[in-house]
């Protein structure tokens, strides 16, 4: 039986780690609508502007797939109180960015160092607490995180009113600061040295093999990622559907796209009070075939004739449907690899930066008039996120509520 952790999760914690997980979405969300403005002040072109993005995305793949392995080996504190440093120095560099190819490079540093609190976050979630406490503290923090994506436009929109481009990344960096002050306030180390990885530091990487080995794990692993790819075809594409083609003013946007994003925290808290009460794979597979169907609408739709009012309705469906998939499918991928939870954290978050990577290109195809490509990229993930879950091996107790519970209970036994 595994030593008990030495971190507790209260609620001031859990808003703590929350904050760490904060970092992709406001990262992204809070700037989208000033990538034009960032082509034009740095004089350079739209497609090297978005580079910015896409460099943010690779450097959060890189940081995760590193730290998180090591994690398991030195613990979790100490690689956090780096990341959170270097996160906050990197954005204020991109606020001093003279060039693009100077804010490229801040960016991928920004997104690698992030990348530590969001892996960490979900670790220490894991290492603190055992059975249904795991989903249900796995769909708070989603719950709270989710309020970041409906956050991020309305602040990046009201800086951008009296501001510039630049006025964002004060804004981050000043959220940065506050949460690495936060955490060495108030987060301790969660995962005691006699439940860590021994051997040399390269050897932990082996961890990320491990997991990868362990079929529910990659099963229920990849139906989260690949339904995060179909939720960044819509964040990649929607800036230029819902302004260019459906002709919403960028203020419009803005609150049409912190609207959507109720649908995953409204979801999220939903997942929280049916856990113990619905098994929680019976919430994923709706939240699956939700998805798939919506998607299905919205590629119907756009090949008919794109309007306005039903491609808002099908887009909020399909953040309803993500926000069932996140929750469920992180705490079940998790609960399969808790003597590895750095590893396999990592892993997810490394495979899900992968995923929206090729989204956002996707998304870009055809020509200046094309909205296809962002329906025919949801719609492929959609698919893929429905084969991964079904494909994935049923265990005794899947359908039950009280399976989640047992399970864990069993895994916690072998640790």
């Amino acid at each position: 039986m595994s030593t008990h952790a030495h971190h507790k999760i209260t609620p001031l914690v859990l808003v703590v780690l929350a904050s760490l997980t904060a970092v992709a979405p406001l990262g992204i969300d809070m700037y989208l609508a000033s990538l034009p403005a960032i082509s034009t002040d740095l004089g350079t072109t739209a497609s090297r502007a978005q580079l910015t993005l896409t460099s943010f995305m690779v450097g959060m793949g890189i940081g995760q797939i590193f730290i998180g392995p090591m994690s398991d080996k030195i613990g979790r504190i100490r690689p956090l109180y780096v990341g959170v440093v270097l996160s906050t120095l990197s954005a204020l560099a991109c606020y001093f960015a003279p060039t693009v190819e100077f804010l490229i490079a801040a960016r991928f540093f920004m997104g690698a160092s992030g990348s530590f609190g969001m892996v960490l976050a979900r670790a220490i979630v894991t290492d603190s607490t055992r059975g249904l406490q795991t989903a249900k503290l796995m769909g708070i923090l989603m719950m709270i995180n989710g309020f970041a994506p409906v956050l991020a436009p309305l602040i990046g929109g009201f800086v951008l009113s009296f501001g510039t481009w630049r006025t964002i990344f004060i804004v981050l960096t000043v959220f940065m600061a506050l949460s690495a002050l936060s955490v060495f306030i108030f987060l301790r180390e969660s995962l005691p040295v006699e439940r860590r990885q021994t051997g040399s530091i390269l050897s932990t990487y082996k961890g990320i093999g491990q997991v990868i080995k362990i079929p529910r794990y990659r099963g229920f692993m990849l139906t989260m990622v690949l339904g995060f790819g179909t939720l960044f075809a819509y964040v990649s594409g929607s800036t230029y559907v819902l302004q260019n083609v459906l002709g919403l003013s960028q203020t419009q946007f803005t609150w049409v796209f912190g609207v959507n994003s109720l649908g995953i925290v409204g979801m999220s808290s939903l997942v929280t009070y049916l856990v113990g009460r619905v098994s929680q794979r019976k919430m994923l597979v709706f939240g699956v075939l939700m998805l798939l169907l919506v998607s299905v609408a919205i590629t119907i739709l756009f090949s008919i004739k794109i309007m306005l009012v039903p491609t808002l309705i099908l887009l909020f469906l399909t953040t309803c449907s993500v926000g069932l998939i996140f929750s469920n499918a992180s705490a079940l991928a998790i609960v399969q690899t808790r003597h590895l939870a750095g590893s396999a954290s990592s892993l997810m978050g490394a495979v899900q930066s992968v995923v929206g990577g090729i989204a956002s290109p996707l998304v870009a195809l055809g020509d200046a008039d094309a909205y296809m490509p962002m329906a025919f990229t949801m719609l492929g993930f959609a698919v893929l996120t429905a084969l991964a879950l079904f494909t994935t091996p049923v265990a005794p107790g899947d359908w039950t509520k009280q399976g989640a519970e047992e399970y864990a209970r069993r895994a916690g036994e072998k640790l």
